[in-house]
């Protein structure tokens, strides 16, 4: 009489299957390899956007700090041009108020 495991052939795996199994490890192993290799390309370049972000936004700050001191001698300088124009119309008034009075000593001279 035949036993229960009498036609099984010892727990052993069909060399094709073996072989198959194999090919699909080592494909799997190297997609893993090539994908960890990615990765790291990627956070390397990730850090460097991150520092070039970085110095980008410091060169933004320098150059605002530099436009909002610009902008304050730009509005002085319009204060002091005020000024002087309103000097000048003073002393363009006098001076033909002076000129009238020139003039009157003139004609009363004549």
């Amino acid at each position: 009489m035949v036993g229960f495991g009498a036609n099984r052939r010892g727990g052993r795996l069909p060399s094709l299957l073996f072989v198959a199994l194999l090919v699909v490890i080592a494909i799997l192993a190297f997609n893993c390899w090539s994908a960890s290799s990615r990765q790291a390309l990627l956070q390397e370049e990730l850090a460097e956007l991150q520092s070039q972000a970085k110095r980008t936004e410091v060169a933004r700050g320098r150059l605002e700090k530099r436009n909002s001191d610009l902008m304050g001698k730009v509005d002085s300088h319009k204060k002091q041009l005020e000024q002087k124009e309103a000097d000048y119309s003073q002393l363009s008034s006098q001076l033909q108020a002076r000129a009238g009075q020139v003039k009157q000593c003139e004609d009363s001279k004549v």
